[in-house]
């Protein structure tokens, strides 16, 4: 009996514990609500995956993907560009979004735990990609979007 009560205070001990690293989750919408864009981004540095979704039709990104982002809050920047792993011309996409930094400001700022925290930022920001509909044209215009990032560990 000893030893199962010692093995359950060593198991919740070390399960107690959040572990990994920050998550962000990116959600993003258009004022007409036509489009949305998501992402989640471990670290705030690389792509898990993202959705970028227009009058119902997709482009998704995921890890395997090449990505570049930038996160410097203190700044005001934080900049996403993805881009297909295939050079293909068939099944090519890309994605840029950019904050306009004028509208970047945090409004939530929560300290847990050691180095557990829980960030929420909101801003406007512009986004231009291949084009997910099918139309003549390839690339979507400039789409300005309302955001937020909720980033924690």
């Amino acid at each position: 009996m000893r030893k199962i009560f010692t093995a359950i205070l060593i198991i919740s001990f070390f399960t107690s514990f959040r572990n990994g690293e920050p998550v962000a989750i990116l959600a993003c919408r258009s004022e007409s609500g036509r489009t949305t864009f998501t992402a989640e981004l471990p670290g705030c540095s690389y792509l898990d995956k993202a959705e970028l979704t227009i009058d119902g039709s997709k482009l998704n990104f995921s890890s395997q993907d090449k990505g570049s982002i930038i996160f410097d809050p203190d700044n005001k920047v934080f900049t996403v560009c993805l881009e297909s792993k295939s050079n293909d011309q068939k099944t090519y996409k890309f994605l840029k979004f950019w904050v306009l930094p004028s509208s970047f400001k945090k409004v939530k700022s929560e300290k847990g735990p050691g180095t557990e925290f829980h960030d929420t930022y909101e801003f406007h920001a512009k986004l231009f990609s291949t084009e997910p509909r099918k139309i003549n044209e390839r690339t979507t215009k400039t789409i300005e979007l309302i955001c937020t990032l909720d980033y924690e560990l």
